[in-house]
């Protein structure tokens, strides 16, 4: 599944809501929701994932922003909300999505009323058997599976595998360092190349990536502005050094590229966000940062891009 780089968080929310028809739990939250990485072990080895807390965004007023698209209009939300009730904007707490070949698994946090959904399950021709549920998708030949994993925790797949959600009750270590950002994605190299759904913009420092063990990009909110911080894990110093010296030369060629043209970045779109780009090698490990002022962050979550 590829999603639109300008409505990606809306199109994670619409997957996420959508899954949530299949089932969700109301639990005693007694006890401690598990970490990030120890849900982000349940994913299947080799998926890349994105990840979104929704209570940050909630808190800093970036959720509204998602919620002023048009995710809300899905016919299958629709339904769901007023049959049970359920609204990603007060009742989801976060979502850790992740994406193997046409499979889609999610493991999420928050409160979910399980008769008013499971009632709901029954009348979309659901079954459940031994703990684990599923219910057909929008999609043809597709199906949303569900299955309790901790207290107020519930993981989901959707797939051409009934049973897929499954697969989320093995723990397998995940080798993605998530960042203490309230969103990023993170994929290995590997399923990064060859990549054509992100816009010319991107591709080139997506290509670079491509000879990476496995890379993180996380949005950092901090005041009026955002940073998006990019973590790259290589399997040598010199793979590094390489890898380092060819987003020193992206960025470059996007800054001759204006100058060219003449046109200077602008902070509001991508242009200026991709010439703002500084790295850093230490090790085996790359890092960069590039600065989003407001007014992008504010275009990006809104569809606007």
């Amino acid at each position: 599944m590829r999603f639109r780089w300008h409505n990606w968080t809306a199109a994670l929310l619409v997957v996420v809501a959508c899954a949530a028809i299949a089932g969700g739990l109301i639990w005693n939250r007694s006890r401690k929701v598990p970490g990030l990485a120890e849900r982000m072990n349940r994913l299947p080895a080799g998926t890349s994932a994105i990840y979104i807390d929704l209570e940050s965004l909630r808190s800093n007023g970036l959720l509204a922003l998602v919620s002023g698209q048009n995710v809300t209009e899905d016919e299958d939300y629709r339904a769901f909300v007023a049959s049970t009730g359920f609204d990603y904007r007060a009742d989801l707490d976060s979502a850790l999505v992740g994406f193997a070949n046409s499979e889609v698994f999610i493991v999420a946090t928050g409160r979910f009323d399980w008769k008013a959904i499971q009632e709901h399950t029954k009348r979309a021709s659901g079954v459940c058997r031994n703990g684990v549920c599923r219910m057909p998708a929008t999609t043809p030949k597709r199906f949303v599976s569900f299955v309790p994993l901790h207290n107020s925790m519930i993981g989901m797949a959707v797939s051409a595998d009934d049973w897929a959600v499954t697969k989320l009750q093995d723990k397998i270590p995940n080798p993605l360092s998530p960042p203490d950002a309230p969103m990023w994605a993170g994929a290995s190299g590997e399923s990064l190349r060859g990549n054509e759904s992100l816009p010319a913009g991107t591709r080139l420092f997506v290509k670079a990536l491509g000879d990476a063990k496995v890379a993180t990009l996380g949005l950092h909110t901090a005041g009026e502005g955002a940073e998006l911080r990019l973590r790259a894990e290589c399997a040598t110093d010199g793979a590094a050094t390489g890898l380092e010296s060819q987003l020193r030369g992206v960025t470059e060629v996007f800054r001759k590229y204006l100058e060219n043209v003449q046109q200077k970045p602008n902070p509001s779109d991508l242009s200026g966000i991709l010439t703002s780009g500084t790295f850093a090698r230490e090790g085996t490990v790359v890092t960069g940062r590039w600065a989003v002022n407001r007014g992008f962050l504010e275009k990006l979550l809104s569809g606007q891009l």
